[in-house]
């Protein structure tokens, strides 16, 4: 279907694929948005937060458990669940992620410099 008809008084309009795909976006978000304005429950248990910054501080209160251990989730604005990871680095790998931080970086126009020279179209 190219195009859907729309009736109004007296006018005849017609909506694309694009306009018709935005307006349903716009409508699935705004219904998500007001339906999650507060912790709830969902039909298996799980706590459902609106927001990330109160998933976090209900974790923080969450002592001695990782996140994968307690029964909850944050939804973002486009209705996605998430859950943070039980992922810790260990010693020796947060070292090297440190490290990794504080190198210099080369910019990029340096990078497509020597791509350009190799012959690679970027």
């Amino acid at each position: 279907m190219s195009a859907l008809k729309t009736r109004s008084i007296g006018s005849s309009n017609r909506l694309g694929n694009n306009q018709l795909r935005q307006m349903v976006r716009s409508v699935v978000h705004q219904v998500l948005r007001e339906e999650i304005q507060a912790v709830c429950l969902d039909s298996q248990g799980t706590l459902i937060f609106p927001n990330e910054a109160e998933y976090a501080a209900y974790l923080e209160k969450q002592r001695g458990k990782l996140p994968g251990e307690v029964n909850a989730i944050f939804m973002d604005e486009h209705g996605l669940r998430f859950r943070y990871g039980d992922y810790v680095p260990t010693l020796r790998k947060a070292r090297e992620l440190k490290a990794a931080r504080n190198e210099p970086t080369v910019p990029d126009q340096v990078v497509r410099e020597e791509l350009r020279k190799l012959e690679v179209k970027v």
